[in-house]
């Protein structure tokens, strides 16, 4: 028993200061936030004009709907837009309609397309 080892149950390890940790949690804090705006910018990057065509899209579903004009077609608007009309039955559903209006700018190529579930009228 004498060649027992002495042991120190009381080490003191060296530690950060306030300082320290205060600076690291603001570094940490920075990188995260500026990853995190990347990320959203990067994520959901719409283009006004991209904003623009869909709104317009919008509104002439709206037209549609208001004139009852649900036929398929394929015509240009007075601003350029080539628009592709289809309909057809949602899910096999016979009053459920799928309208569905894709556009393109002319000399830009930009396309967008809308989709909306319609309930027909029963004549």
């Amino acid at each position: 028993m004498t060649l027992m080892k002495k042991r120190c149950l009381h080490t003191q390890l060296k530690g950060s200061t306030l300082v320290e940790v205060l600076v690291a949690l603001v570094i940490i804090t920075l990188v995260m936030a500026l990853a995190a705006t990347l990320y959203a910018k990067i994520a959901y990057k719409r283009p006004d004009n991209t904003v623009a065509l869909q709104l317009r899209l919008k509104a002439l579903a709206q037209e549609a709907k208001r004139e009852g004009d649900f036929e398929t077609a394929h015509y240009e608007t007075d601003d350029n837009l080539l628009i592709d009309r289809h309909t057809e039955p949602y899910r096999g559903d016979t009053l459920l309609l799928l309208l569905e209006l894709t556009g393109q700018k002319k000399g830009t190529g930009e396309t967008g397309i809308y989709r909306e579930i319609i309930i027909k009228d029963i004549p």
